[in-house]
């Protein structure tokens, strides 16, 4: 049965949150990675009963219609005409880069602002670069006293954590703060997370969702959804991408270029009746089984050729564990295929593993730790996490 929520979008007409943003000149960091209830795009909406200046567009830009890497430019935005301040372009960033950094916004548009509202469709993931760019966001305006008004919105995998937290030495915009893999926070318990234990100075407020609390997946709400970004379509993606996201860094297609992302798994040299075999033997995985799986990807990695893997199919989003079948299926590989499976190195001039980068360590990658060991030891960091950071919960979790 599904539950009533109401987001923080859907509260903008109430008295108390209408005096943040009347009479301000608003800067709107949002995309069409979420609906409204009404089921339109918050940029609309607000462009609609306030004075918006401009939009700052996150990766994928401001209609969510870019590539993954792919550079956002500035210009302006085709529906509304505002201007569209870029917030992204692919190179490798540290958290302690400057203000001039191509992840912040930049003097001219923050001159044009009084006020920045937040509301951006999370998935639940520290790989997420929709929450890097908030911490950006809140960092700049922090320093220039510039309110930030966060419009809440679900985790869409509710308020369970998982994985390793992340080692600082490995920041990176797909990995910056130092929270779990599967994280369990909503996008305004993230900022209040961000302003206390990074110090940023963030004039914030967050207004809270109605109806909502951490026992809840994105499907036991009433809430319309479209999918958050380009290769993340349909739910069961998202349910799946804490783990199957770590093949990024390996020389396996994770599925992109093809109608499935993220649900399929593949590369030349894979036995798919066997690896799917072995993958449903593992008892240590709960919710999900899996099959083999033939396709071909026509942009990404491993493209124009035929592709051998399996399809994840998942059978309890409540049992599943993302991140375990992540490690477990990479694991696998690595016994099966020793000759033919690699980790991709570096490409870029920081000579930083991507692999590292988003497992948050070399741990994955050089322990060799089995996956229940690794796994193991990554879930006590993650219940750590939680216990310490539960000051910063605004919902039941």
């Amino acid at each position: 049965m599904s539950a009533k929520v109401k987001l923080g979008i859907d509260r903008i007409g109430e008295p108390e949150v209408r005096k943040l943003l009347e009479g301000k000149r608003l800067g709107v960091l949002s995309a069409a990675s979420g609906l409204a209830s009404d089921y339109r795009f918050p940029i609309d909406i607000l462009n609609e009963k306030f004075n918006v200046a401009g939009i700052f567009a996150p990766e994928h830009g401001p209609r969510g219609v870019l590539g993954p890497g792919e550079k956002v430019r500035g210009g302006r935005d085709r529906i509304t005409g505002l201007p569209v301040w870029s917030l992204y372009e692919d190179v490798i960033a540290r958290r302690e880069a400057t203000e001039n950094s191509r992840y912040m916004p930049a003097d001219d548009s923050l001159s044009a602002v009084d006020c920045v509202v937040y509301d951006m469709q999370d998935v639940g993931s520290r790989y997420f670069t929709y929450v890097s760019s908030l911490f950006y966001l809140m960092k700049v305006c922090g320093a220039r006293g510039i309110p930030v008004v966060v419009l809440d919105r679900p985790n869409p995998l509710g308020s369970r954590v998982e994985g390793n937290v992340l080692d600082p030495d490995y920041s990176s915009f797909i990995g910056l703060t130092e929270v779990p893999i599967r994280h369990g926070m909503t996008v305004g318990e993230l900022a209040r997370f961000y302003n206390g234990d990074y110090g940023l100075g963030c004039d914030l407020t967050v207004v809270e969702m109605t109806g909502w609390d951490g026992s809840m997946y994105w499907d036991d709400t009433d809430l319309p959804f479209v999918r958050p970004s380009p290769n993340l379509p349909t739910l069961e993606s998202i349910w799946v991408y804490n783990g199957i996201c770590l093949f990024e860094g390996t020389n396996v297609s994770l599925g992109r270029g093809t109608a499935v992302p993220f649900t399929v798994v593949g590369a030349e040299y894979i036995n798919p009746v066997e690896y799917a075999a072995v993958l449903n033997a593992d008892e240590s995985m709960k919710g999900v089984r899996f099959s083999p799986a033939f396709f071909e990807a026509y942009y990404s990695k491993l493209t124009g050729v035929a592709l051998y893997g399996v399809t994840v199919h998942v059978t309890d989003k409540r049992e599943l564990e993302p991140v375990r079948l992540g490690v477990t299926m990479l694991r696998t590989l690595e016994a099966m295929y020793p000759d033919d499976f690699e980790y991709s190195a570096p490409k870029n001039p920081a000579n930083r593993w991507h692999i590292d980068l988003a497992a948050g360590g070399t741990e994955l990658r050089l322990s060799g730790l089995p996956a229940e060991e690794l796994c193991s030891k990554w879930q006590a960091e993650a219940d750590r996490f939680a216990a310490e950071k539960a000051k910063y919960y605004l919902y039941r979790h």
